[in-house]
């Protein structure tokens, strides 16, 4: 009989790294680069944003800081994404001396689509848990600033665009900088549950707005991010993740939107 390549696994990325595998000066090099990346875009569209008169840098009353539009920032971040995502697909596979598709970067078999699946409600627990508990110490509920930003969104076409940001492009430039590399790179000097957690805990400091929400959000995403390298660690299919990911965004939108549950 034919085989029906649909059931075979997908071949996996090396678990053990080669000497020449991220190393450690191309590796920082290339994080620095990504970070820059990840900032330089949108204070570039803040400042056109200035310059055009739309926005005051310095209000003069209040001494605050400026407040920038909600489509604004989402189109920042669309900015942001369309230089990230080539500058991270073009050098992830010169830093770790691997192709793509070794790093996970290839079509899902059933098994790999099952163990995306799996991983979203293994999220649920996990972050839903960890706030609930979180929560219950602190008597404080905070939510992080992408769902914040839901909120100021009017149209339909912002919310269309909205949720391709969030449920689409998000968790696929995530789980390339997250687990394609930083988990990928801690691994190949630490064991894969040290690298599960330090990539975990930077997953989760960038989704922190304020010190509160080192607690409120930081952490229980963290373990968010724990789960996902374990996604990660189990399928070696970088698609697995982006399924959790873009799945548990995805629900928790379906909540806000359609259900109208308090983030």
């Amino acid at each position: 009989m034919e085989n029906n390549s649909t059931w075979t696994p997908s071949q996996p990325s090396p678990a053990n790294w080669a000497p020449d595998s991220f190393r450690a000066g191309p590796a920082a090099l290339y994080a620095i680069g990504a970070i820059f990346l990840a900032i330089a875009p949108g204070v570039v569209y803040v400042l056109v944003l200035a310059a055009t008169g739309r926005i005051e840098v310095f209000p003069a009353a209040s001494g605050k800081a400026p407040t920038i539009p909600g489509v604004d920032l989402l189109y920042a971040q669309l900015l942001t994404y369309a230089v990230l995502l080539p500058y991270l697909l073009y050098f992830l596979p010169r830093v770790a001396q691997r192709s793509l598709a070794e790093l996970g970067l290839r079509a899902p078999g059933l098994r790999e689509i099952g163990i995306g699946l799996a991983g979203v409600v293994a999220m649920f627990v996990a972050v839903n848990g960890a706030s609930a508990i979180v929560a219950s110490l602190t008597h404080f509920h905070d939510t992080e600033a992408a769902v914040e930003l839901l909120g100021q969104m009017k149209t339909p076409a912002e919310k269309v665009l909205f949720v391709l940001v969030a449920a689409v492009l998000a968790p696929i430039i995530e789980e390339l900088a997250f687990r394609a590399f930083l988990f990928n790179a801690f691994s190949r000097y630490a064991s894969l549950g040290v690298a599960a957690v330090v990539s975990g805990v930077l997953f989760g400091l960038v989704h922190a707005a304020s010190a509160q929400q080192l607690l409120t959000v930081a952490l229980p995403l963290a373990l968010g991010g724990v789960v996902l390298a374990g996604v990660y660690s189990i399928s070696r299919c970088y698609w697995s993740n982006v399924i959790s990911h873009a799945l548990f965004n995805s629900i928790s939108l379906v909540a806000v939107f359609v259900f109208h549950v308090k983030p």
